[in-house]
């Protein structure tokens, strides 16, 4: 970047100023500034402002006084981070997209330096801060980080504490359509030998109320004849708050000074979440009442432990860093089938016979072995570097168990056809085992050389090499009956970086960098498709040959960005700013079909452009006011050749505009007391869902949230009234990709909570 362009960024930065902000930037008081924060995104200890890349960083204390307490309570800050469901059922699809790179895979999820499933939604509890870095993270964070890394810090031991420490909190609250959520949670720092040894333990326990109502179907239509039929299931009364659920973890952190130059830090980490239900809204984000033939119970749990242990050894001219982990999850649901069955007995294959109950349960488990060793140089002159090796073994096994079975529907459809058809043979209607293992091997660096006090180019990349390998057997009627399918799939490449930096003043910097980022590929499961199968018509209807769906490979995209960090007004303001331009190949999209089967496959190409701007100001003692705004046009610009994709598609899950504003105001109303007055706002733009129903994407309709909090500080406790969701907006985050199949007329929904009212207690002693 030559002093011409950077000059054009100080401009602008300088007019922004004048402009816009000119009441921000004049009449501040001079105690009053921006607060500086110190990250770990580029493995290595720099402030937020000199670091080279577009990053949004949350502090442990504004989370605290956000009330956030799971993924969506954060993000929602974060400008081009973007919602959505890649996979089945509830606990296992959460896929966030940055910048609009979207699907599963595609985001990083890091618990500190451990790389864990983005799915895993952990409690935001004793957490130092969050960082999210947008943009591929390939050279340093590898194969997930296509679209960027979202990073949970958590707090560590006090070797030099004085005496045990800690916090405790608890809220109660009461939930529109629901009833009471509480929750409390506790910390404690224990040190153990002065400056030698010291432990930190957290735990916390919750229950949230369900929202959602389920009530009885009294009649159907016959889908032959049209008559309205009575449902001749046992009737039921109104089912309310199906979805309850309860949630309880913990967390130990030990740290060992083993020598003047040697710490060791082992941690175990524990979650679990047990659910009575489904929390999906039918067809609307603001209904919430469940039609349903027979009360079928949809439970599910969500059990997950991370062991992991970081030797942080100081050697001459840098440091070592050697974390090696292991992850243990397992997790089970089940979702009521007998609305889709009964249409498609109905309706595809015209035999209308009664509903018969039905539910499908699906459990996964997975486990991954994780390592990293880097070092990290630290000279006085003007080369510094990073490299380091890292391996990690996933296996993940995916069981529909028991097998679902429709009882009694073989013999009913029999006798709707007028003779013996053994249309369900046995009753079975799936059945299926998965089992995956997945294997990376990478080295990986980054040098950075000073060519004076203010500029700088840094280049590196990643040396990789991965392995996947899939065995899947299914049956039912659903399935076509047995089918086998097993196969590999392999690759090796590098992933190139280069940066440049320019420190034009002391408190304005630009940047531009070029970086790669990729996704591993894969192997499908199968789509019955052969005579009489359930997605025959619909496979035909979209000219699919499903023998050419097997496997699918890597894709792949080149990031460019430009962006400037600035401060001014005396430190008082601080706005960051980065436009970007994505090039996407060979895009692995989830391809969904109407049969309940899905497929991945290699999507052509996509470019997506945009831009994001942060802004900060402190305008007197107690006042922070907080902005963000992104922007992703993201299309596609060759279908390459796949079915259900057209030149000029949107890419599904990308909102195109995200903006949030906040404003804290902490004031004193007293000698020993203050008071807070705090609001969080937020709005995502329109973006498209093509869950089951690739040819015809869904409009997601733009939405906004506010949450506001009130409270007293006394000292080392506060209290706090607090009212998220404040206007009860129903939002539409994203479609449920259901466990069964989405019974056609009756999507499901995921939502937001609606209007929540409640008090936080917090002390730190």
């Amino acid at each position: 970047m030559n002093l011409k362009t950077s000059k054009i960024w100080q401009n602008l930065a300088g007019s922004v100023c004048k402009g816009a902000l000119v009441a921000a930037c004049v009449a501040m008081p001079a105690t009053a500034q921006v607060e500086e924060i110190v990250v770990t995104a580029a493995k290595k200890s720099q402030t937020l402002q000199e670091l080279g890349m577009a990053v949004t960083a949350v502090q442990g204390d504004t989370l605290e006084q956000m009330g956030a307490v799971n993924f969506a309570d954060f993000a929602v800050r974060v400008p081009n981070l973007g919602f959505g469901n890649e996979s089945d059922g509830r606990f296992n699809s959460n896929s966030p997209s940055i910048r609009g790179v979207f699907g599963d895979n595609t985001t990083g999820f890091y618990m500190d330096d451990t790389p864990m499933p983005a799915s895993i939604q952990p409690r935001v509890i004793d957490v130092e801060r969050v960082e999210v870095l947008r943009g591929p993270q390939g050279s340093l964070y590898g194969a997930r980080s296509m679209g960027g890394t979202i990073r949970m810090i958590t707090k560590q031991p006090d070797l030099a504490g004085d005496g045990v420490t800690g916090d405790f909190h608890a809220t109660v609250s009461s939930v529109k359509e629901g009833d009471l959520n509480w929750a409390f949670d506790g910390s404690l720092d224990i040190p153990m030998v002065e400056d030698k040894l010291a432990t930190r333990v957290t735990a916390y326990y919750g229950q949230s109320s369900g929202i959602f109502d389920r009530e009885y179907l009294p009649t159907y239509e016959n889908p032959v004849t049209g008559d309205t039929v009575a449902n001749p299931g046992p009737s039921f009364d109104l089912n309310e708050n199906v979805d309850d659920e309860k949630y309880y973890g913990f967390q130990v952190i030990t740290k060992a000074q083993l020598n003047d130059n040697l710490t060791f830090t082992p941690k175990i980490m524990y979650q679990k979440v047990d659910a009575d239900g489904l929390p999906f809204a039918d067809i609307t984000p603001g209904n919430f009442t469940e039609q349903r033939f027979f009360d079928t119970e949809e439970p599910g749990s969500d059990r997950w432990w991370l062991a992991s242990g970081t030797f942080d050894w100081e050697v001459a001219g840098g440091t070592i860093v050697s974390t090696t982990s292991y992850f243990d999850r397992f997790l089970d649901e089940r979702e009521e089938e007998t609305s889709f069955l009964h249409f498609l007995y109905g309706v595809v294959i015209g035999l209308p016979v009664d509903p018969h109950e039905s539910f499908i349960d699906e459990n996964e488990r997975f486990k991954s072995f994780i390592h990293e060793t880097r070092y990290t140089s630290s000279f006085e002159g003007a080369l510094n570097f990073t490299f380091g090796v890292f391996y990690q073994k996933n296996k993940n096994r995916l069981r529909y168990d028991p097998p679902a079975l429709q009882p009694g529907i073989n013999a009913a459809l029999n006798v709707a056809a007028g003779a013996p058809a053994d249309i369900v043979p046995g009753d079975l209607i799936f059945v299926t085992d998965n089992s995956y293992e997945s294997t990376e091997y990478a080295a990986f660096g980054e040098v950075t050389f000073d060519f004076s006090d203010r500029f700088s180019i840094t280049a590196g990349g990643r040396v990789y090499e991965t392995k996947t390998e899939a065995l899947i057997d299914s049956d039912g009627f659903a399935n076509g009956g047995p089918s086998h399918i097993e196969g590999d799939q392999k690759e090796s490449g590098f992933n190139p970086k280069v940066l440049l930096q320019a420190n034009i003043t002391e408190s304005f910097d630009v940047y531009a960098s070029a970086s790669k980022g990729f996704r591993i590929g894969g192997i499908n499961g199968n789509i019955p498709a052969g005579s009489g199968d359930i997605c025959e018509d619909e496979v035909n209807a979209l000219g699919l040959d499903p023998s050419k769906t097997k496997t699918f490979n890597s894709d792949t995209l080149w990031s460019y960005e430009a962006g400037f960090k600035s401060k001014f007004a005396d430190n008082k303001v601080s706005l960051n700013a980065a436009a970007y331009i994505i090039d996407w190949s060979d895009i692995s999209q989830q391809n969904r079909l109407a049969c309940g089967f899905q497929f991945i496959a290699n999507a052509g190409q996509a470019k997506i452009k945009g831009f994001e701007a942060e802004i900060v100001i402190v305008p007197m003692d107690g006042l922070i006011l907080t902005g963000a705004i992104g922007h992703a046009d993201a299309e596609i610009t060759d279908d390459g050749g796949v079915v259900g994709v057209s030149v000029g598609d949107r890419i599904q899950g990308v909102p195109n505009w995200t903006i949030s504003a906040s404003g804290e105001y902490i004031l004193p109303v007293s000698d020993e007391m203050d008071g807070l007055l705090r609001a969080d706002f937020n709005h995502y733009g329109e973006s498209f869902s093509a869950n089951n129903e690739a040819a015809n994407p869904r409009r997601r309709d733009p939405w906004s949230e506010l949450n506001m909090r009130a409270g007293v500080i006394r000292g080392d406790w506060a209290i706090t009234l607090f009212v998220d969701n404040v206007f009860n907006e129903h939002i539409n985050l994203a479609d449920s990709r259901s466990i069964a199949a989405e019974t056609p007329g009756r999507q499901r929904l995921v939502t937001n909570r609606p209007r929540t009212i409640g008090i936080d207690f917090r002390t730190h002693f």
